[in-house]
């Protein structure tokens, strides 16, 4: 099916992190107009060109919803929006459309579903241990999924990635006495963001770890456990390993290890955590990983369409021309397509997103540490032990001289504060004398 039309849609109830949105469809722009001929267009938001009707207006769109003010208003909307806002919506979305959004939240799949449109939901997958990112991409049509499909990672390519990684950690770690924490079987509690849109319930609030206590206190039993938290958000990561101190009855530690030297290494460990991500890259390097919440986005290979099924794209196929002539030109495309080649790193470096993977790559490199021998801080010079003798001394010296000054300052206070306390008394026998 060839689309008339292609806009951008996402969740519009939250302004935060929209530039990461506007990043995604600036990727994708040229390869779609090379496929198709049409122009996608931007966000709704901020006054934005984009393709939905001209007079469709966001504020009216919110007002409907029912949002209040306060940038928690997206979570009590996430899981769904009134009627009336769905109708407002469906009714500025142009027949013929392919509605593509990164993120979209559930309330706006429902809503595109109600009024029968197509969409294509696009975000970061949460296997990241390859050698760039991939992209999860999942969509309500089984016609546009089947033509996505060519395009996308087969599973044993995926596990490929997996195991090179682990055989890079394990030869490193083989190397190295495991640390004393790692020597017998524990758990690793998995932290997560404090507004993760995963954790949003049904009721529009967020999961927290004391809501699992029963079943978390039945899974680790009384095994070690050590608390691994999200580097992003250390304030809150300080208040869930307290819950978890309660919820165990017992001391906690605090887990300083690299995500990828936990996964991809041969240490026993076993992961446990509400629905982090790292659950699901755990389990393609052979650990066990218990999430305690379903996956918001769970990465699919088979051919059997579903709508909550995530196809995983390799970056250079998400930035080149054919994936795009799939989804919205199958029977047009060019004979000279745009490609990216496969480059490392590459959609890291666009989007500036690394989380653990930076870490991992540099900080156990030979070529990192010679590089930052040649070009990083400048080397320290030797000390000369004679010459800082020297300029102790001159310092004790200096040192004692100001003691004696503030000394003699001390002593010309007290002199003065004796006079200016005389002075009333003399005044006042002067007055009876006079």
């Amino acid at each position: 099916m060839f689309y008339s039309h292609l806009a951008c849609l996402d969740d519009l109830s939250r302004d935060a992190y929209w530039p990461a949105k506007e990043f995604m469809y600036d990727l994708i722009r040229v390869p779609l107009y090379h496929a198709t001929g049409v122009d996608l267009g931007k966000s709704p938001r901020r006054g934005q060109r984009h393709n939905l009707h001209p007079d469709f207006d966001v504020a009216q769109f919110l007002q409907r919803c029912g949002a209040g003010p306060g940038d928690d208003a997206w979570v009590a909307l996430y899981q769904g929006i009134p009627a009336e806002a769905a109708d407002y919506l469906n009714r500025h979305v142009p027949e013929g459309t392919l509605v593509i959004g990164y993120e979209m939240p559930p309330w706006l799949r429902k809503a595109l579903d109600q009024g029968g449109h197509a969409w294509l939901d696009m975000r970061l997958s949460p296997l990241r241990f390859a050698s760039d990112l991939y992209l999860a991409m999942a969509t309500n049509r089984a016609d546009l999924y089947a033509r996505l499909l060519p395009h996308a990672q087969r599973m044993d390519e995926v596990f490929s990635e997996a195991a090179l990684m682990a055989a890079q950690v394990r030869y490193r770690q083989r190397y190295e006495p495991t640390p004393a924490v790692f020597a017998e079987r524990l758990w690793v509690y998995v932290g997560q963001t404090e507004a993760d849109a995963s954790l949003i319930t049904p009721q529009g609030g967020f999961a927290r770890i004391g809501e699992h206590a029963a079943n978390l206190r039945q899974v680790v039993g009384q095994d070690k456990v050590v608390y691994k938290a999200h580097p992003l958000d250390q304030g809150f990561a300080a208040a869930e390993h307290m819950a978890l101190e309660r919820i165990l009855g017992r001391a906690v530690g605090i887990c300083k290890a690299e995500t990828y030297e936990l996964m991809a290494g041969e240490w026993p460990v076993r992961f446990v955590g509400l629905s982090s991500g790292v659950l699901q890259e755990a389990q393609w390097f052979g650990k066990e990983a218990l999430p305690l919440l379903p996956p918001i986005c769970q990465p699919a290979f088979q051919p059997e369409h579903n709508p909550e099924a995530y196809l995983q794209i390799a970056s250079h196929t998400f930035l080149s021309e054919p994936l795009w002539a799939a989804v919205a030109n199958p029977e047009a495309p060019r004979a000279q397509p745009l490609l990216h080649p496969p480059r490392a790193n590459h959609l890291r470096e666009l989007h500036n997103t690394w989380w653990g993977y930076a870490s991992h790559t540099a900080r156990h490199s030979d070529f990192y540490r010679q590089l930052f021998a040649l070009h990083g801080a400048p080397q320290a010079k030797p000390v000369n032990n004679d010459g800082l003798r020297d300029a102790l001394g001159q310092a004790h010296q200096q040192i004692d001289t100001l003691r004696q000054e503030v000394d003699g300052l001390k002593d010309a206070l007290r002199v003065l504060m004796r006079q200016t306390a005389a002075r009333p008394d003399r005044h006042n026998r002067l007055r009876q004398h006079g």
